[in-house]
């Protein structure tokens, strides 16, 4: 997996099937069998698709997170297509600001696997700046080899 680590910010989102400015994720400092480590200053840009309005809530942090354990994901298996992959469950989420836009330096995404059982996974994940915890919580996600689930 370390090879995969060296990867630029447009590799690494094709390892993902989310697209474009949509993804988030622009390096990995870590990667092994039971979590990842990105860092990202894509909350910066005053283009990101996930701004609502001129402001970047802390919410953005959870799809940030997902995107990081789809990341994962891929880095774990195989050279196929991105499988694709539905948040089920959000948990036991805190977090001390209320924008990520107003931070200035990078974001380390950090999601580390507590438990996976075929299809289904459960993360717990942090966004950290400058060394403080941001936002955190836990991600459950049903991941699949073929379409999204539409409805």
């Amino acid at each position: 997996m370390t090879a995969d680590t060296q990867l630029d910010a447009a590799r690494l989102c094709e390892r993902l099937p989310h697209t474009g400015d949509v993804c988030q994720i622009e390096s990995v400092s870590h990667c092994d069998e039971d979590g990842i480590v990105c860092l990202t200053r894509a909350h910066r840009r005053a283009d990101n698709p996930l701004r609502v309005g001129d402001r970047l809530g802390v919410l953005a942090g959870v799809e940030m997170a997902g995107q990081a354990m789809a990341l994962h994901q891929a880095l774990r298996g195989d050279d196929g297509p991105p499988r694709t992959g539905v948040v089920t469950r959000a948990g036991d989420l805190r977090w001390q600001v209320e924008r990520l836009d107003q931070l200035p330096g990078p974001l380390v995404i950090q999601v580390t696997k507590e438990v996976e059982a075929g299809e289904l996974a459960r993360y717990r994940f942090s966004l950290s700046h400058d060394e403080q915890v941001v936002v955190e919580g836990r991600l459950s996600v049903l991941t699949t080899s073929g379409e999204a689930p539409t409805g």
